[in-house]
């Protein structure tokens, strides 16, 4: 054999390679289509086994709104806390807090509340 029948020879196993391996792919993706397919018709199946009838919906009050006007106690703890930590990241000293200004304190809401729990804080 020569140099050039080698050559050809690889170039053909070689595009027989990519041609298996994209079939293969192929044949991978469509199993997993067809799971998500079965998948989906199970729960379409269980739904319309397990649905009860819907009960009248249910009157609830509104939440009731939070008094936002006088928080000057609580700014003036969050202050203190801010300038005890900044206090205790110096050399041992106590530090002024001339550096310290708070520009705005917000309200955590529900979300925030419910991720601060979460990680024990």
């Amino acid at each position: 054999m020569n140099i050039t029948d080698k050559m050809s020879e690889g170039i053909v196993v070689s595009i027989m390679g990519f041609i298996i391996v994209f079939v293969v792919l192929l044949v991978i993706m469509g199993i997993l289509s067809l799971f998500n397919l079965f998948a989906k018709i199970e729960t379409r199946r269980a739904s319309a086994v397990n649905t009860p009838e819907a009960p009248a919906p249910a009157i609830t009050a509104p939440a009731p709104q939070e008094n936002l006007t006088d928080d000057t106690q609580l700014v003036a703890v969050i202050t203190a806390a801010i300038a005890a930590a900044r206090a205790s990241e110096g050399e041992g000293g106590i530090e002024g807090t001339d550096g310290l200004f708070i520009k705005s304190i917000r309200r955590a809401n529900a979300w925030n509340k419910d991720a601060l729990n979460q990680n024990n804080y």
